[in-house]
């Protein structure tokens, strides 16, 4: 936590120190007040004892965002406090916090450092960056940050320098905190118009309370191009991950990525990118692996919206998890669309299926997970919309008490000014 705050610290004295960075300041105010209703509020199996518990959540949250920008440099600040309180009397009210930083300074003509940090303090088991099961009411801390740098030389050439720190601290004392951290560097370049490469390598380590499934990850990558015409270029690329527990605990293991594949621009408003895989998992003293997934990457763009069509698989391993389960299969696939019916009454759709085999677990543990949700967003006034959303989710494992189904449902009413405020 102290390593985080002093990042973010760093970012914003280094962005204030810029100068002319106060040559604009927007200030954009809000209050959202709404309900939820979750059937399954400790995310339990059917069959758990007591079994699934419904529950109505209301929530207050005033927040702002401040916007801070000049010719060299920009900051984005955002906080969000809530007051959660429960319907039932079993879980006691309280605050949580999501804030978070974006910064960007143009140190150069063609040079440009970009930092992010977001923080997140919540008692909600559903975590976007978690797809492991976390069951109980108590609080956790999320915080994420990164740092990049950008340089480009040539009309398509570029170099970059990356680094990021992640933290996740539960009070849940059968919760174990963990981090991980480290960068990367890589290169994009066009030997001429028809022929290009892209190289790049990163370096991360993971570290837990107990330390015993404490590892570092090495990876490089390199990716050949060549361009047939100005919307279809094929690529070949090759990706390689040595993955090592730093007890003797847990097995090293390598990971092998080859694939062949096309990125297409079919037209101004819809691009393709499919890739064919081989990947191999090569296990120390143990049983060996493969997989060969297609990765599918569809996007179609309307003047009133969007629909996004993916999926993907490979290997991968669980870090910063409410659950520790060590190198897993995936497979993914997701659906995503929003469209605007009039000026002020907007929808959105999404469905994602997930399975993943985590081949470390005695015994072994499959999930296939299920998201479907739905949202309707009405801007009833300039300074005011309503939001009513529906989600389900639902978890089939080989761990019967693994097992879960949630069925959400919220209405959200936010007040904010339709322009922010400028000084």
């Amino acid at each position: 936590m102290k390593k985080t705050t002093g990042i973010v610290l760093a970012v914003i004295m280094s962005l204030c120190a810029a100068p002319h960075l106060y040559a604009a300041m927007e200030i954009t105010p809000r209050l959202s007040v709404g309900t939820e209703y979750t059937d399954n509020v400790r995310l339990v199996s059917d069959d758990a004892e007591p079994g699934p518990e419904s529950d109505y959540i209301t929530s207050v949250t005033p927040g702002i965002t401040i916007d801070l920008s000049g010719r060299p440099a920009g900051l984005a600040l955002s906080y969000d406090p809530s007051y959660v309180d429960y319907y039932d009397d079993t879980y006691d009210a309280y605050w949580s916090h999501a804030a978070s930083a974006d910064g960007w300074w143009q140190a150069a003509r063609n040079t440009r450092l970009s930092l992010t940090h977001a923080f997140l303090q919540t008692e909600d088991p559903i975590d976007e960056y978690d797809l492991t099961i976390r069951r109980s009411r108590n609080t956790y801390t999320r915080n994420t940050t990164s740092a990049r740098i950008d340089h480009q030389f040539g009309a398509e050439n570029t170099v970059y320098a990356d680094g990021s720190y992640s933290s996740l601290e539960n009070d849940d004392p059968t919760i174990e905190d963990s981090q991980n951290y480290g960068g990367g560097a890589g290169l994009t370049y066009w030997f001429n118009i028809r022929w290009g490469v892209e190289i790049g390598g990163d370096y991360y380590e993971g570290r837990y309370d107990e330390g015993l499934d404490d590892y570092s990850e090495i990876t490089g990558r390199f990716r050949g191009n060549h361009r047939f015409n100005p919307h279809l270029t094929g690529f070949l690329s090759y990706e390689q991950t040595l993955h090592r527990p730093v007890e003797d605990l847990d097995p090293d293991y390598d990971v092998y990525d080859g694939a062949v594949g096309i990125d297409y621009a079919i037209g101004p408003t819809m691009d393709l990118t499919v890739g064919v895989h081989y990947v191999y998992l090569d296990v120390e003293d143990g049983d060996s692996e493969s997989v060969t997934p297609v990765n599918v990457s569809l996007t179609k763009r309307f003047q009133r919206g969007s629909i996004s069509l993916s999926g993907e698989g490979g290997y991968n391993y669980t870090s910063v998890t409410a659950e520790d389960l060590g190198v897993y299969e995936y497979y993914e696939a997701s659906l995503t669309a929003d469209y605007g019916f009039t000026r002020r009454l907007t929808g959105d759709i999404e469905g994602v299926y997930g399975s993943r085999d985590y081949l470390e677990t005695t015994p072994r543990r499959e999930d296939d997970t299920l998201r479907v949700g739905c949202g309707l967003s009405f801007q009833l006034l300039r300074w005011m919309s309503v939001r009513a959303g529906y989600t389900y989710r639902t978890v089939d494992s080989t761990i019967d008490a693994d097992d879960y189904k949630e069925n959400r449902a919220s209405l959200m009413v936010t007040l904010a000014p339709d322009q922010p405020f400028r000084f």
